[in-house]
């Protein structure tokens, strides 16, 4: 499968702050991705840099919020990670396409693939442009090479599984007998070698926006001025498929997914095991504390400081910052919420009473509760 090139304005500072040895974790599908590796962490900002074309980032966001609700049911009810909602990113933007290799639809679906899985694809019906059936017969590629590599190397790597999505399982099949497990250090084409990267850097600045908007100098998820395209009537979507999912991840030893055949429609989350290939993740407290907005933001706009007064002692690693000290960080705008990275990297998010990520544009008042969340390593 060929991934559209997506191309995202990234400076070469943004990812240095984010792989300093007291960094924050970077996870993609609960494996832990080895950016203290130095050939990791460079090879990441070199893509990066490279990727200093446009694309219509706010139009972006804007299909992503239309189809990311559908994409997250479908992972759910089969059992696979939610990162994976970012490999559509990758792929297609959320736009149907024909690469020049001929993988269509959202999903980038390869002609033969998408007819072994049940899909129409003649001169008058392509079904890879069927959003629900794309989306499922994406769920059922994924989950069958996960499981033949788990078979194959025994190995769970949801990684190695990415890869094989990008360059077709026997490619990685190859690339695993002569190079071993790991992806990180394989030699592989280079659309291949920078795929799983791309995936994690989207992951991040759609999850974390906050955290690199500084860098940037401004706010790449401001919405444009000009009229919304590409918007999709849900009304008209053959919603059908839904009552006829056959991919089965039943954990049977409660590890990984058993088979793809039995015509079943999983009714739970399920959490598969992470990747033996890349560094686990390591267990991590959350816990959280208090506090207020403080000050006035009337005519806030984005990347003005938002002040706020700890209402509880904060412990951070080695970081300690007494009840009643007030803390800063720039705010950003994005979806009409205010996200304000607080200095803390991952380690501390900031969340309204309703559990939001981010305040509300028209609740950002003197005095208004926030909670922050932090996360740290368990010793």
């Amino acid at each position: 499968m060929k991934t559209l090139f997506l191309k995202i304005i990234f400076f070469s500072s943004l990812i240095f702050i984010s792989f300093q040895a007291s960094a924050h974790d970077i996870k993609f599908c609960g494996e832990l991705i080895p950016v203290n590796d130095r050939f990791v962490a460079d090879k990441l900002m070199n893509i990066l840099k490279r990727q200093i074309n446009y694309v219509n980032l706010p139009e972006l966001r804007k299909r992503v919020k239309l189809y990311f609700g559908r994409v997250e049911y479908y992972l759910r009810e089969t059992g696979l990670p939610d990162d994976f909602k970012y490999l559509a990113i990758v792929e297609s933007g959320f736009e149907n396409r024909i690469s020049s290799a001929g993988a269509g639809g959202f999903w980038q679906l390869m002609p033969n693939t998408a007819r072994e899985l049940g899909l129409s694809v003649d001169g008058s019906t392509d079904e890879r442009n069927n959003f629900d059936k794309a989306t499922l017969a994406a769920c059922k590629v994924l989950a069958s090479y996960y499981l033949y590599i788990k078979k194959q190397f025994g190995i769970s790597s949801w990684v190695l599984t990415t890869a094989a999505y990008n360059n077709g399982i026997g490619n990685i099949k190859n690339a695993i007998n002569k190079q071993g497990k790991n992806y990180f250090q394989m030699k592989l084409n280079a659309e291949t070698a920078a795929y799983v990267y791309k995936i994690i850097a989207v992951k991040e600045l759609f999850e974390y926006p906050e955290l690199y908007m500084n860098n940037f100098g401004y706010n790449v998820f401001k919405p444009s001025p000009t009229p919304e395209k590409n918007q999709i009537n849900n009304s008209e979507e053959d919603l059908t498929v839904f009552n006829s999912m056959t991919v089965n991840v039943d954990e049977a030893d409660g590890k990984h997914p058993e088979n793809l055949n039995e015509n079943v429609l999983p009714t739970e989350n399920k959490i598969i095991e992470n990747s033996n290939n890349a560094k686990k993740e390591e267990p991590t407290t959350i816990k959280f504390i208090s506090a207020q907005v403080t000050g006035k933001y009337k005519d806030f706009v984005d990347g003005n400081l938002v002040s706020i007064t700890l209402k509880e002692d904060l412990q951070v690693e080695n970081r300690f910052t007494r009840k009643g000290v007030v803390i800063q960080g720039r705010g950003w705008i994005i979806d009409d919420r205010i996200f304000i990275d607080l200095g803390y990297d991952h380690d501390v998010v900031l969340f309204d009473l309703d559990n939001k990520k981010g305040i509300a544009f028209n609740s950002l008042k003197h005095k208004d509760p926030v909670i922050l969340k932090i996360t740290e390593s368990a010793e």
